[in-house]
Formats: C-alpha cells, sequence, structure tokens
C-alpha cells in the first residue's frame, strides 16, 4: 500500500475514510481539504482505495498526481527509480511526509 511517492495509502486520511464506508468520515476529509487548499473539495472527490489499487483513486491522485503519472509513463515502481529524485512535485509530499523518503528508501532495495 505504498504510494508510487512513497506515502503509506493505510495511512492517508482519504484511504481511512473510504474504508470506513461512512459519508461524514469522507465530509470530515473533504472539508479539512477544503480548507486546507481554498477550494472546494467534495466527499466524492476524496473516495480512495490506494494509489496503486484498482479499485477508486481520489481525485487528485487520479488527475492531478504529477508523480503518479510520472512514474507509469516511465514504468517505475516508485520515484526512488528517477534520476531526478527528488523533482520538484516528491520534494514538496516529502517536506510534508518525510515518512515518505524513508518508504522509498526501502523499496530501493
Amino acid at each position: 500500500m505504498i504510494a508510487y511517492c512513497g506515502i503509506d495509502c493505510e495511512k492517508c486520511d482519504s484511504y481511512i475514510a473510504t474504508q470506513s464506508e461512512k459519508k461524514e468520515e469522507l465530509m470530515k476529509v473533504a472539508n479539512k481539504l477544503a480548507i486546507r487548499y481554498s477550494a472546494e473539495v467534495k466527499p466524492e472527490y476524496v473516495i480512495c482505495d490506494g494509489c496503486r489499487a484498482d479499485g477508486r483513486r481520489s481525485y487528485f491522485c487520479k488527475n492531478i498526481c504529477k508523480m503518479r503519472t510520472c512514474c507509469i509513463e516511465k514504468n517505475y515502481y516508485s520515484c526512488i527509480e528517477c534520476d531526478e529524485l527528488p523533482c520538484e512535485e516528491l520534494q514538496d509530499e516529502l517536506d510534508k511526509n518525510p515518512e515518505a523518503l524513508t518508504n522509498l528508501k526501502k523499496m530501493k532495495r
């Protein structure tokens, strides 16, 4: 459940709310993200079964995440394979989630 960028999807608020199957949990996450990003975030935008899952992905992961798109285009398992490590997008994510770098390093082994 480790995303291309190294984030542990099982610790992601969107994933946790989705797996709870409770609309009020999705609403809480949507409201939190709306405040953080000063944007409209509907509960259905946060529904996610994980970055690599065959199931549902959040609006961000499916449509906006440059790291996921980049890894898929380059046929990389994760960002750790990239010569441009860390790109601007990944560095921004690592600044918010330092644990992601540890996860990426484990994936390299």
